[in-house]
Formats: C-alpha cells, structure tokens, sequence
C-alpha cells in the first residue's frame, strides 16, 4: 500500500468536519446526522439542520425513527410521500405511548431530490411538541 507523502502542509486537509460547515453552530448537525433518541430543536428558516439538545433540557422533538430511503424519486413530492410512509407507523406507536399533550406535532425530515441523487438517503422521523422560540416544548425523553 502507498504511503501519504510526508511533507504535506498541515493545513491542507480539514481536522474535523465541522471545518467543512463553519457556518453551523456547535450544537447544529444536518438532520441526516441525527440517530433514535437525540432531542433537539428545528428552525423553519434552516431546514434541514437540527440544533442537539439534552433530552432532560427543554426542546422541540425527539427522534423516534431513522430509515432510509430506497427508489428512483424525480420529484421532491414523491420523495415526501415516501419519507412519510416510512415514518407513519413508528410515529403513531411511539406516540400512543406519551401523555395527553405532550406531543403536539410530528416532523419528518427527508432530502430534496439534489441531496437524493448525491446518495444521502436518511430520513428521520420525530414527534415534537412545537417548532420555534415561542412554541411548546418537551421537557422531558419521550416514554
């Protein structure tokens, strides 16, 4: 196997990816980052990012459910159908399971057809207690 030459300038190759996304904040990721049980909070004017959040600190949705998308989609409403379908039946279990008011919404987040075709293909699928500063919020793992 070859070796890597050894006079490479450090700094030409990112440490971490963070560096590749520095507008993000420490705690925002892209949706497709998110694994079962993260909680976090969602910002309509930045879809597809979510901002982490302890799960015992107040916070928008919790992840039930990530999957992964399977086909040829052309539209990015063929791809919300799909991403929905693939989350309906674990959102509806895991919230018949939550106290009455607790979870006011759900939100799935799925890529647009662009993202599609670069390969990304995760969908994760949250119940959420709102979306937004001013919105209700869980404050608690979901059950």
């Amino acid at each position: 196997m070859p070796s890597l030459p050894s006079d490479l300038p450090s700094g030409l190759f990112p440490s971490d990816l963070r560096s590749l996304f520095p507008s993000l904040a420490d705690d925002e990721v892209p949706y497709y980052l998110l694994r079962e049980g993260d909680c976090f909070d969602a910002d309509d004017a930045r879809p597809g990012q979510a901002a982490k959040r302890k799960c015992t600190q107040p916070h928008d949705a919790e992840v039930v459910k990530v999957t992964e998308l399977n086909g040829t989609y052309t539209t990015d409403a063929a791809l919300k159908k799909a991403a929905s379908a693939l989350c309906k039946a674990p959102l509806e279990r895991r919230a018949a399971g939550q106290a009455a008011g607790t979870v006011r919404d759900t939100l799935v987040q799925y890529p647009d057809t662009g993202t599609y075709g670069t390969g990304i293909d995760k969908v994760a699928c949250s119940l959420a207690a709102g979306v937004g500063e001013d919105a209700h919020k869980l404050t608690g793992p979901l059950k």
